[in-house]
């Protein structure tokens, strides 16, 4: 009997905000970010606060993803956090993983054009399959390595375990993106 033992879901879906609504989600996270983030580069803000705690502007978005999440993975959201991660030219977003059950990127707007056949990976962000990721071999269609290609409005909702990092980000302007981690039921 042939089984899939360690399937992984990662769900990726356009949330379906107009330019406006990203437009008005793209002032408030920079303005966010431009309080809290004194050293300018991903992941170095001062608190570790949900975006959706520090002003009600970002309730909505919120209730959003947990609804969209909730119906695509068949669960109940217990908790969310979201912060703001902003890229500029040459920032990149080091291998991790996250403690709760499920991460996600949302990518309100970013600049990046990746072209990997020919190696240019632009804010490219890799999530690392779990099936040998240091150095056993892989059979033949099994993926070390998903490349999700950043683009305005993009949604990617993932299990948290999964190693994700981004690639250097070369757009001329920034990439703008809310990462968020859940609690499920």
């Amino acid at each position: 009997m042939m089984q899939l033992l360690f399937p992984t879901p990662v769900f990726r879906t356009q949330l379906g905000l107009t330019d406006a609504e990203r437009q008005v989600l793209k002032d408030k996270t920079l303005a966010v970010y431009g309080e809290l983030n004194s050293k300018r580069k991903p992941w170095t803000r001062s608190t570790r606060e949900s975006l959706e705690l520090m002003n009600p502007a970002f309730a909505e978005f919120f209730v959003r993803i947990k609804a969209v999440t909730a119906k695509a993975f068949g669960v109940e959201v217990a908790t969310i956090t979201g912060r703001e991660l902003v890229q500029f030219k040459g920032d990149f977003v080091p291998p991790h993983v996250e403690s709760a059950h499920l991460s996600a990127i949302y990518w309100i707007d970013g600049d990046a054009h990746p072209d990997h056949e020919r190696g240019e990976h632009d804010g490219a962000l890799v999530l690392q399959s779990p099936i040998g990721p240091f150095g056993s071999k892989a059979l033949p269609g099994e993926e070390r390595v998903t490349m999700v290609d950043p683009q305005p409005d993009l949604l990617l909702v993932f299990p948290s375990h999964l190693l994700h990092f981004g690639h250097v980000y070369l757009g001329e302007r920034p990439s703008v993106e809310i990462h968020l981690e859940m609690e499920v039921l």
